[in-house]
């Protein structure tokens, strides 16, 4: 009795046998369609857009596609009144400052009789004019730098005259800026032991206008004080305590000339240059030279 009862209660919680689900439901889902769409994104994305202005930049600053911002969405009339409204506005200003400078042109510039220039003066004026014109055309032509780039005071050359010897008291200075003259020298190596102060680099600042110069320092601190003349280009060697002065002197010297090469100071290997250096170490100031050319 208890197995008939339970089989007659599951038969009546199931009513619907599996032949309605094979037949009759297939037919009931093609007559309502019910179709399901989902997207997935960061954010929700409106599909009508608003028309207010503030929901537009708002949504425009975020980062909302289809939305600009309220500058991009004036009108061409507005547009074109802004513009006319800016031009006027920079044309005001430019009047008012063309003003003001012919008023004070007008403090220094001569006039009725006193502007009226006297012919010799003219002719001085026009006869300058014509030469620097015509100097300036020769230099363009011959120039060995950008027409944009002044030559350097070194490569123009010097004349020794006896003005200059006069300028040069030291018998050791007078000897190398003639010895730069007749060796036609573009550069000057100087080795700077650390005993020797920034002072005595002052009396080489005299020769800046016909030779390059690369100083060879052992202290940062000189380096530091060197670099304030704005005359030397320093590079900062390190001096080992083992060695002799001599072989000292010889890789300075080596490493001197490497790195004027990669500054582009000593173009051709060729050309004569002077080295001047501490005769021996400990000394206080460099009271030797010598004109060395690399064979």
């Amino acid at each position: 009795m208890d197995s008939e009862h339970e089989g007659t209660g599951k038969v009546a919680d199931n009513p619907v046998d599996s032949a309605f689900f094979d037949t009759l439901w297939p037919l009931i889902l093609n007559e309502n369609p019910c179709r399901l769409e989902s997207e997935s994104a960061e954010y929700f994305v409106p599909r009508q857009t608003f028309d207010q202005l503030h929901w537009h930049s708002m949504l425009s600053q975020v980062g909302y596609p289809g939305y600009e911002t309220p500058q991009d969405l004036l009108c061409c009339g507005a547009a074109k009144r802004q513009a006319e409204s800016e031009e006027e506005a920079e044309r005001a200003q430019n009047k008012a400052a063309e003003l003001q400078t012919a008023a004070a042109l007008g403090d220094y510039e001569k006039g009725g009789s006193q502007g009226i220039r006297r012919v010799n003066k003219e002719v001085q004026h026009l006869r300058r004019q014509r030469e620097r014109r015509q100097k300036l055309a020769y230099d363009f032509a011959n120039r060995k730098y950008p027409w944009t780039v002044q030559t350097p005071s070194h490569e123009l050359g010097f004349v020794l005259t006896p003005e200059l010897r006069a300028a040069f008291s030291c018998p050791m200075e007078r000897e190398i800026l003639e010895a730069i003259y007749h060796y036609n020298c573009r550069l000057m190596l100087i080795d700077a032991s650390t005993e020797i102060c920034v002072e005595d680099f002052k009396r080489w600042v005299k020769f800046r206008p016909y030779v390059q110069m690369l100083v060879l320092v052992r202290c940062p601190r000189v380096e530091r004080h060197l670099q304030l003349l704005n005359v030397f280009q320093t590079m900062v060697v390190e001096e080992n305590a083992l060695n002799t002065w001599h072989q000292e002197l010889q890789s300075s010297l080596r490493t001197g000339l490497k790195e004027a090469q990669s500054r582009d100071l000593f173009r051709n290997c060729a050309d004569a240059f002077v080295f001047i250096f501490s005769r021996y170490r400990g000394i206080c100031t460099c009271d030797t030279y010598k004109i060395l050319r690399i064979m």
